[in-house]
């Protein structure tokens, strides 16, 4: 690789990442606040919270990077056109495609990571994000108790709790369980704490008694050190889990493993979802031929490179558009899966074209000046009557 293209793609890297960083922070925050929301604020500790936002990471980065392309591209290129960098590049002999070579490596490269994350990652870390949810819904305990209320955690079975220690204990617990129809039994302990009793959720408690109140008003109590308190409520059964179309592998959305069990519509849904994922991976790619076709054709001046920049951003954002509506129609009923791969492909198509040949009036398609230049000599060659 040339001096001048290692110098421009590590131009382009070191923007790439600082807008890469910056979204990337801005849409972290606001998926945590979300994922606490989701779970109810009910976690272990703050490493435990911190492993599952890491998760959502994957997700993140499909989203956020084809952006940071487009910012990283443009800060780049319009700073170098203001310091005449690259018309010092363009007058030393190095042509449109050479110009942009670095950049659209540089796409190359996040194009076959977004694959990774879209085909790979992305539905391993939903799948765990969700198992680690699951988990934290299924004990009944952790999700219902709050701190100095009466939480009704069933029918029959409220549980008062004064605190919880910086530790992760319950102190002053008051449980009242009437379950059973024949009795009603109440709790009272000094602290607790969470356990797993026949993997059931159930609570350890400490230093406390016991008050029984049977049929015809008969009473009983008892003191206790230590007593494991195991709730008498009857558990969700195990169901089939469906996977929604993010936590879904690429081979499972084309081929669902269970297709026969499936309706059509849901079959379809996945099938779009697919072919959906695939026309991602290209965007970083797009985006780097629109804004090198933009930018690097014609003559570089400061007026004119913010219109070139403006038309940069309009023409990325109509391509984004298009590819939605495109997408739109291939989900209705009489839809064609192809409208989803129309947009991306014709979209390079035209951009390595305009980089080639678009711009000045020096650079229209050959073909075109063939075609003029064979039909003037038609012209004359033609008898004059």
């Amino acid at each position: 690789m040339p001096r001048y293209a290692r110098y421009l793609f590590k131009q382009y890297l070191i923007a790439f990442l600082i807008f890469t960083l910056m979204f990337g922070g801005m849409v972290y925050i606001v998926q945590s606040v979300q994922l606490i929301d989701k779970i109810d604020g009910r976690i272990d500790s703050l490493l435990y919270f911190f492993g599952l936002t890491l998760l959502l990471l994957p997700k993140l980065f499909v989203h956020v990077m084809p952006l940071s392309m487009l910012a990283a591209l443009v800060s780049v290129k319009q700073r170098m056109i203001n310091d005449n960098e690259l018309v010092i590049l363009s007058t030393s002999g190095q042509n449109r495609w050479q110009l942009a070579a670095p950049g659209l490596l540089l796409c190359l490269g996040v194009t076959f990571f977004l694959a990774l994350m879209e085909f790979q990652v992305q539905p391993m870390t939903m799948q765990e994000l969700r198992e680690k949810r699951k988990e934290i819904a299924d004990n009944l305990f952790v999700n219902l108790i709050k701190p100095g209320t009466f939480s009704e955690i069933g029918k029959g079975l409220t549980i008062y709790v004064n605190s919880i220690s910086d530790k992760g204990f319950y102190e002053n617990i008051i449980i009242y369980d009437a379950t059973k129809e024949d009795r009603s039994v109440v709790y009272i302990a000094e602290s607790a704490e969470i356990v797993q009793n026949n993997n059931q959720p159930g609570m350890r408690l400490v230093n406390g008694m016991v008050l029984q109140d049977l049929q015809n008003d008969i009473k009983g109590s008892l003191s206790f050190e230590e007593y494991v308190y195991q709730s008498t409520l009857e558990t969700k059964k195990t169901t089939e889990i469906r996977f929604k179309t993010d936590e879904m592998y690429l081979g499972d959305l084309l081929s669902p493993p269970n297709a026969s069990q499936l309706a059509p519509q849901t079959l379809r849904k996945y099938e779009i979802s697919g072919h959906k994922r695939i026309a991602n991976i290209l965007t970083p790619l797009i985006i780097g031929l629109i804004v090198s076709a933009c930018i690097l054709t014609g003559i570089f001046g400061r007026t004119s490179n913010k219109r070139r920049v403006s038309t940069c951003i309009i023409v990325t954002l109509g391509y984004y558009i298009i590819a939605m509506i495109f997408a739109g129609l291939a989900e209705t009923k009489s839809g064609i899966i192809a409208n989803i791969y129309t947009p991306p492909v014709f979209a390079l198509i035209i951009a390595c074209l305009y980089l080639q040949f678009g711009g000045s009036k020096n650079n229209w398609l050959s073909i075109f000046k063939l075609m003029t230049s064979q039909t003037s000599r038609a012209d004359l060659n033609k008898p004059n009557h």
